[in-house]
């Protein structure tokens, strides 16, 4: 059976940030699920655009700090503080949850914003589908009821096909019946060459 962990609440995504960046910061090695798995890297144009805004504000808050009265410093400097931690956070969840693929799983992540893990054996085929889904996270498809999105952003390079179609709570109260599944990864070809591979060696 698959495990579905749907969008969680906000509060729970800023734990997700906060426990990635203090994993990363120990040196703590991100856990890729059984031994010979494949681990697949997603959200490169979150991750350049996050990285990119992030850079930018620290010198953007030492220059508004000395333009700003005495008194309204400290705040200051504790939204920025939070931002940039937060920017940082995003970026260790992205690169700490790829997905990944074994000979019994094939895990799929957004990073912070759910997760789809699901039996190998089904997971009937994958073809590269460049398309473009509304939304962010792990999400229903608003023109095909039988599939959803496992993404943080709303383009997609990989659709995986599911035989027999497998039952999923995506956390909205109803349960959905899913023979496709679109997602993202940094590289779609090395996805599906993967995903194949370990299909021949079952």
């Amino acid at each position: 059976m698959p495990e579905v962990n749907p969008k969680p609440p906000v509060r729970h995504r800023a734990h997700i940030l906060y426990r990635s960046l203090l994993a990363a910061v120990t040196r703590r090695p991100p856990a890729h699920g059984e031994p010979g798995a494949t681990a697949m890297r997603h959200s490169s144009e979150l991750r350049a655009m996050v990285l990119a805004l992030t850079l930018t504000e620290i010198p953007v808050a030492f220059l508004l700090s000395g333009i700003l009265p005495p008194p309204a410093r400290p705040f200051h400097a504790l939204l920025e503080a939070a931002l940039v931690l937060t920017g940082f956070g995003v970026l260790t969840a992205l690169a700490r949850h790829p997905h990944t693929v074994t000979a019994s799983r094939v895990v799929l992540h957004t990073g912070f914003m759910g997760s789809l893990d699901l039996p190998r054996t089904a997971v009937r085929s994958a073809a590269l589908t460049l398309r473009t889904i509304p939304g962010r996270g792990l999400r229903r498809v608003p023109t095909e009821p039988a599939a959803v999105a496992c993404s943080l952003g709303g383009t997609t390079g990989v659709r995986l096909h599911l035989d027999p179609p497998v039952p999923m709570d995506l956390g909205d109260g109803d349960t959905v019946t899913v023979d496709t599944v679109y997602v993202s990864a940094d590289r779609p070809d090395a996805l599906v060459r993967a995903l194949r591979e370990r299909a021949e060696s079952r």
